[in-house]
This record gives C-alpha cells, sequence and structure tokens, in this order.
C-alpha cells in the first residue's frame, strides 16, 4: 500500500501545480483581513456617534482623521438608512 508521507508529498505537488499562474493565498493576511472586516460591521452596528469613536479609537484608527471621517461618514449614512 502507499506510504502516508508520499501521498502528503503527492497532494502538495498536486496544490502547487493548481495554482501555478495565480497569485500566491497569504491565509494569515486572510484571517486578519476576515477579522477586520467583522469588527467593522459591528462597530457600523453602533448607535451612537460617540460609541463608534472611542471602538474606532480602541482599535488605533482614530489618529488618522481622514480614516476616522471616512468612517464616520459611512456610520452617519447607515444610521440614517435605518432610521428610515
Amino acid at each position: 500500500m502507499a506510504n502516508g508521507t508520499k501521498d502528503d508529498d503527492i497532494r502538495e505537488v498536486m496544490a502547487e501545480e493548481s495554482r501555478r499562474g495565480k497569485r500566491p493565498i497569504n491565509a494569515e493576511a486572510r484571517k486578519l483581513q476576515r477579522e477586520h472586516q467583522e469588527m467593522m460591521r459591528r462597530i457600523l452596528e453602533f448607535t451612537k456617534e460617540a460609541d463608534v469613536v472611542a471602538a474606532i479609537d480602541l482599535l488605533g484608527r482614530g489618529d488618522d482623521p481622514d480614516e476616522l471621517e471616512k468612517i464616520l461618514k459611512l456610520w452617519r449614512a447607515l444610521s440614517s438608512s435605518r432610521r428610515r
């Protein structure tokens, strides 16, 4: 019968070959991106602007005024659309 490590080697080679010519996948970067998106979704669900600003400050994003304004603009648009 086939050796377990030989099967693993074959699977690895097949996976590499199937990705040939495509951008490599960075699993850790994708995980961080999903976590960041989930945090932003939670922040956008807040009902008070002060809570949004406090959460952004805790994440360390409050230092950049342009990014803070962009997030607040998005939050205000979502917040006003929920009231209707």
